[in-house]
Protein backbone atom coordinates (compact mmCIF):
# COMPACT_ATOMS: atom_id res chain seq x y z
CA UNK A 1 0.00 0.00 0.00
CA UNK A 2 1.64 3.61 -0.74
CA UNK A 3 1.39 5.80 1.46
CA UNK A 4 -1.28 7.94 -0.95
CA UNK A 5 -3.47 4.71 0.60
CA UNK A 6 -2.50 5.01 4.10
CA UNK A 7 -4.25 8.48 4.52
CA UNK A 8 -7.09 6.63 3.00
CA UNK A 9 -10.25 6.36 5.41
CA UNK A 10 -10.13 3.18 7.45
CA UNK A 11 -12.87 1.51 5.88
CA UNK A 12 -11.77 2.30 2.06
CA UNK A 13 -8.38 0.35 3.24
CA UNK A 14 -10.45 -2.32 4.55
CA UNK A 15 -12.53 -2.73 0.97
CA UNK A 16 -8.72 -2.53 -0.46
CA UNK A 17 -8.35 -5.74 1.67
CA UNK A 18 -11.36 -7.41 0.58
CA UNK A 19 -12.54 -6.42 -2.87
CA UNK A 20 -13.05 -9.91 -4.01
CA UNK A 21 -14.27 -11.33 -1.05
CA UNK A 22 -18.29 -12.72 -1.90
CA UNK A 23 -20.71 -13.84 0.52
CA UNK A 24 -20.71 -17.04 -1.56
CA UNK A 25 -17.18 -17.46 -0.75
CA UNK A 26 -17.57 -16.79 3.16
CA UNK A 27 -20.28 -19.47 2.77
CA UNK A 28 -18.26 -21.97 1.53
CA UNK A 29 -14.88 -21.60 3.22
CA UNK A 30 -15.89 -20.27 6.26
CA UNK A 31 -17.27 -22.81 9.01
CA UNK A 32 -20.95 -23.19 9.63
CA UNK A 33 -22.44 -19.87 11.27
CA UNK A 34 -19.18 -17.92 9.71
CA UNK A 35 -17.16 -18.28 13.46
CA UNK A 36 -13.84 -19.63 13.62
CA UNK A 37 -10.95 -19.11 16.13
CA UNK A 38 -6.86 -19.72 16.07
CA UNK A 39 -8.23 -23.83 16.78
CA UNK A 40 -9.97 -23.83 13.32
CA UNK A 41 -8.65 -26.92 10.72
CA UNK A 42 -8.11 -27.36 7.68
CA UNK A 43 -7.53 -29.98 4.78
CA UNK A 44 -3.67 -29.09 5.61
CA UNK A 45 -3.68 -30.27 9.06
CA UNK A 46 -4.88 -33.56 7.25
CA UNK A 47 -1.64 -33.77 5.31
CA UNK A 48 0.39 -32.73 8.44
CA UNK A 49 -1.10 -35.37 10.50
CA UNK A 50 -0.95 -38.12 7.00
CA UNK A 51 2.98 -37.26 6.90
CA UNK A 52 3.69 -37.87 10.48
CA UNK A 53 2.14 -41.56 9.69
CA UNK A 54 3.83 -41.79 6.86
CA UNK A 55 7.10 -41.01 8.76
CA UNK A 56 6.53 -43.14 11.71
CA UNK A 57 5.68 -46.03 9.51
CA UNK A 58 8.62 -45.46 7.58
CA UNK A 59 11.16 -45.37 10.70
CA UNK A 60 9.56 -47.87 12.95
CA UNK A 61 12.37 -49.90 12.92
CA UNK A 62 14.43 -46.96 14.42
CA UNK A 63 12.23 -45.94 16.54
CA UNK A 64 11.82 -49.51 17.87
CA UNK A 65 16.15 -49.98 18.04
CA UNK A 66 15.54 -46.62 19.96
CA UNK A 67 13.40 -48.18 22.72
CA UNK A 68 10.08 -45.85 21.51
CA UNK A 69 7.61 -47.98 21.81
CA UNK A 70 4.24 -49.01 19.16
CA UNK A 71 1.79 -47.17 21.64
CA UNK A 72 4.83 -44.06 21.96
CA UNK A 73 5.01 -43.21 18.70
CA UNK A 74 0.72 -43.91 18.27
CA UNK A 75 0.74 -41.07 21.36
CA UNK A 76 3.22 -38.89 19.29
CA UNK A 77 0.30 -38.85 16.28
CA UNK A 78 -2.39 -38.52 18.70
CA UNK A 79 -0.60 -35.46 19.85
CA UNK A 80 -0.10 -33.69 16.36
CA UNK A 81 -3.98 -34.60 16.05
CA UNK A 82 -4.94 -32.82 19.53
CA UNK A 83 -2.98 -29.82 18.20
CA UNK A 84 -5.02 -30.07 15.44
CA UNK A 85 -8.52 -30.05 16.75
CA UNK A 86 -10.53 -27.80 14.51
CA UNK A 87 -9.50 -31.41 12.24
CA UNK A 88 -12.23 -33.98 11.75
CA UNK A 89 -15.56 -32.05 12.46
CA UNK A 90 -17.29 -29.08 11.61
CA UNK A 91 -15.29 -26.80 12.93
CA UNK A 92 -13.37 -26.09 9.52
CA UNK A 93 -11.96 -24.06 6.57
CA UNK A 94 -12.81 -25.45 3.24
CA UNK A 95 -10.70 -23.24 1.00
CA UNK A 96 -9.85 -24.91 -2.28
CA UNK A 97 -7.09 -27.79 -2.20
CA UNK A 98 -3.87 -26.77 -3.39
CA UNK A 99 -1.26 -29.98 -3.23
CA UNK A 100 1.59 -27.94 -4.38
CA UNK A 101 3.83 -30.85 -4.54
CA UNK A 102 0.96 -32.84 -6.43
CA UNK A 103 1.17 -30.32 -9.61
CA UNK A 104 1.06 -32.58 -12.95
CA UNK A 105 -2.16 -35.10 -14.19
CA UNK A 106 -2.75 -38.07 -12.92
CA UNK A 107 -1.73 -39.99 -15.80
CA UNK A 108 1.40 -37.54 -16.39
CA UNK A 109 4.03 -38.98 -18.36
CA UNK A 110 7.64 -38.90 -16.77
CA UNK A 111 8.98 -35.46 -18.44
CA UNK A 112 5.23 -34.05 -17.77
CA UNK A 113 6.23 -35.00 -14.30
CA UNK A 114 9.28 -33.15 -14.28
CA UNK A 115 8.19 -30.25 -16.10
CA UNK A 116 5.26 -29.72 -13.85
CA UNK A 117 6.65 -29.88 -10.65
CA UNK A 118 8.96 -27.35 -11.37
CA UNK A 119 6.48 -25.24 -13.32
CA UNK A 120 2.78 -25.49 -11.54
CA UNK A 121 0.66 -24.13 -15.17
CA UNK A 122 -1.00 -27.15 -15.30
CA UNK A 123 -1.73 -26.92 -11.54
CA UNK A 124 -3.52 -23.44 -11.86
CA UNK A 125 -5.17 -23.89 -14.80
CA UNK A 126 -6.68 -27.34 -13.47
CA UNK A 127 -7.79 -25.11 -10.55
CA UNK A 128 -8.89 -21.61 -12.59
CA UNK A 129 -11.75 -24.45 -14.37
CA UNK A 130 -12.99 -25.64 -10.97
CA UNK A 131 -13.09 -21.73 -9.25
CA UNK A 132 -12.67 -19.60 -11.80
CA UNK A 133 -10.42 -16.12 -10.96
CA UNK A 134 -12.57 -14.28 -8.78
CA UNK A 135 -13.06 -17.02 -6.46
CA UNK A 136 -9.03 -17.39 -6.27
CA UNK A 137 -7.99 -13.52 -5.45
CA UNK A 138 -11.66 -14.04 -2.66
CA UNK A 139 -9.59 -17.22 -1.43
CA UNK A 140 -6.12 -15.04 -1.80
CA UNK A 141 -7.87 -12.13 0.38
CA UNK A 142 -9.53 -14.01 2.99
CA UNK A 143 -6.61 -16.21 3.59
CA UNK A 144 -4.52 -13.28 4.95
CA UNK A 145 -7.31 -11.73 6.86
CA UNK A 146 -7.38 -15.16 8.90
CA UNK A 147 -4.35 -15.16 9.72
CA UNK A 148 -3.64 -10.74 10.03
CA UNK A 149 -7.33 -10.53 11.96
CA UNK A 150 -7.96 -14.25 13.08
CA UNK A 151 -4.91 -15.11 14.23
CA UNK A 152 -5.63 -18.89 13.03
CA UNK A 153 -2.36 -19.89 10.74
CA UNK A 154 -4.71 -22.09 8.33
CA UNK A 155 -4.93 -18.93 6.44
CA UNK A 156 -1.14 -17.99 5.85
CA UNK A 157 -0.54 -22.07 4.72
CA UNK A 158 -3.15 -21.42 2.26
CA UNK A 159 -2.06 -18.09 1.17
CA UNK A 160 1.26 -18.97 0.67
CA UNK A 161 0.41 -21.89 -1.79
CA UNK A 162 -1.74 -18.84 -3.63
CA UNK A 163 1.35 -17.41 -3.65
CA UNK A 164 3.63 -20.14 -5.06
CA UNK A 165 0.64 -21.48 -7.43
CA UNK A 166 0.63 -18.37 -9.13
CA UNK A 167 4.14 -16.89 -8.98
CA UNK A 168 5.50 -20.20 -9.60
CA UNK A 169 3.11 -20.92 -13.11
CA UNK A 170 5.78 -20.11 -15.61
CA UNK A 171 3.90 -21.20 -18.32
CA UNK A 172 0.77 -18.97 -17.22
CA UNK A 173 3.07 -15.84 -17.47
CA UNK A 174 3.41 -15.77 -20.79
CA UNK A 175 -0.46 -15.57 -21.69
CA UNK A 176 -0.71 -12.12 -21.13
CA UNK A 177 -4.62 -12.14 -20.45
CA UNK A 178 -3.89 -14.40 -17.15
CA UNK A 179 -1.62 -12.16 -16.27
CA UNK A 180 -3.88 -9.34 -16.51
CA UNK A 181 -6.79 -10.66 -14.72
CA UNK A 182 -5.20 -13.22 -12.02
CA UNK A 183 -1.01 -12.37 -11.38
CA UNK A 184 -1.08 -8.59 -11.77
CA UNK A 185 -4.34 -8.08 -9.20
CA UNK A 186 -2.56 -10.63 -7.05
CA UNK A 187 0.57 -8.67 -6.84
CA UNK A 188 -1.86 -5.41 -6.45
CA UNK A 189 -3.93 -7.28 -3.40
CA UNK A 190 0.01 -8.15 -1.48
CA UNK A 191 1.11 -4.56 -1.52
CA UNK A 192 -1.99 -3.65 -0.02
CA UNK A 193 -1.33 -6.42 2.22
CA UNK A 194 1.82 -5.61 3.18
CA UNK A 195 0.72 -1.88 3.81
CA UNK A 196 -1.55 -2.88 6.29
CA UNK A 197 1.43 -5.53 8.18
CA UNK A 198 2.82 -4.52 11.24
CA UNK A 199 6.79 -4.55 11.50
CA UNK A 200 6.14 -7.25 14.19
CA UNK A 201 3.91 -9.38 11.89
CA UNK A 202 6.36 -9.21 9.23
CA UNK A 203 9.69 -9.90 11.22
CA UNK A 204 7.04 -13.49 13.27
CA UNK A 205 4.97 -14.72 10.13
CA UNK A 206 6.18 -13.70 6.62
CA UNK A 207 10.12 -13.74 7.61
CA UNK A 208 9.66 -17.32 9.22
CA UNK A 209 10.92 -19.73 6.53
CA UNK A 210 11.98 -16.69 4.40
CA UNK A 211 9.28 -17.95 1.85
CA UNK A 212 8.04 -14.92 1.03
CA UNK A 213 11.43 -13.63 -0.14
CA UNK A 214 12.23 -16.70 -2.05
CA UNK A 215 9.01 -16.71 -4.44
CA UNK A 216 9.02 -13.15 -4.86
CA UNK A 217 12.39 -13.45 -6.32
CA UNK A 218 11.19 -16.85 -8.05
CA UNK A 219 8.29 -14.46 -9.94
CA UNK A 220 11.04 -11.54 -10.73
CA UNK A 221 13.38 -13.90 -12.30
CA UNK A 222 10.43 -15.77 -14.62
CA UNK A 223 9.24 -12.12 -15.65
CA UNK A 224 12.86 -11.41 -16.65
CA UNK A 225 12.78 -14.57 -19.26
CA UNK A 226 9.13 -14.15 -20.03
CA UNK A 227 9.38 -14.17 -23.81
CA UNK A 228 5.95 -12.06 -24.41
CA UNK A 229 7.30 -8.56 -23.83
CA UNK A 230 3.45 -7.18 -23.50
CA UNK A 231 3.11 -9.37 -20.59
CA UNK A 232 6.78 -8.86 -19.21
CA UNK A 233 6.23 -5.27 -19.32
CA UNK A 234 2.49 -5.23 -17.56
CA UNK A 235 4.18 -7.62 -14.69
CA UNK A 236 7.55 -5.35 -14.63
CA UNK A 237 5.42 -2.40 -13.57
CA UNK A 238 3.63 -3.87 -10.78
CA UNK A 239 6.69 -5.61 -9.53
CA UNK A 240 8.40 -2.05 -9.04
CA UNK A 241 5.70 -0.97 -6.91
CA UNK A 242 6.33 -4.22 -4.68
CA UNK A 243 9.61 -3.60 -4.64
CA UNK A 244 9.26 -0.17 -3.56
CA UNK A 245 7.52 -0.97 -0.62
CA UNK A 246 9.62 -3.40 0.36
CA UNK A 247 12.60 -1.50 1.17
CA UNK A 248 10.26 -0.55 4.05
CA UNK A 249 10.68 -4.07 5.96
CA UNK A 250 14.67 -3.50 5.10
CA UNK A 251 13.83 -6.05 1.96
CA UNK A 252 15.35 -5.64 -1.39
CA UNK A 253 13.96 -7.46 -4.27
CA UNK A 254 16.44 -7.73 -6.79
CA UNK A 255 16.17 -6.91 -10.56
CA UNK A 256 15.96 -9.86 -13.00
CA UNK A 257 19.30 -9.35 -14.22
CA UNK A 258 21.28 -9.32 -11.12
CA UNK A 259 18.88 -12.67 -10.53
CA UNK A 260 20.02 -14.48 -13.60
CA UNK A 261 23.19 -13.69 -13.53
CA UNK A 262 23.30 -15.42 -10.07
CA UNK A 263 21.42 -18.32 -11.37
CA UNK A 264 24.59 -18.30 -14.36
CA UNK A 265 27.14 -18.29 -11.54
CA UNK A 266 25.59 -21.22 -9.50
CA UNK A 267 24.86 -23.16 -12.79
CA UNK A 268 28.61 -22.53 -14.07
CA UNK A 269 29.88 -23.56 -10.39
CA UNK A 270 28.14 -26.89 -10.36
CA UNK A 271 27.91 -27.79 -13.98
CA UNK A 272 29.38 -31.30 -15.00
CA UNK A 273 33.08 -30.52 -16.18
CA UNK A 274 35.05 -32.59 -18.84
CA UNK A 275 38.16 -33.96 -17.29
CA UNK A 276 40.66 -35.66 -19.57
CA UNK A 277 42.22 -39.03 -18.11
Amino acid sequence: MTEDNRRLPAYTRWQLLTEHIAPELLQRVLPPHGCFSSATGSVYEDEEIASVRRMLERNARSMADQGISAADAQAIIDSEAAANKGVGSDDRFHFTHINIRHSFPKDAKPEEIRRFSQDKSWLLRHILTQHGVCELLGEFELSFLVILVGQNFTGIEHWKRLLHLAFGSIEILEDRDIAETLIVPILRILLCQLGECPHEFVASVLEQDNFVAEILRSLVLNVYECKNSSARRLLDSEIENLRVLLTKFGWTLPKGCQLQKEADMEEGEYAPQVVEL
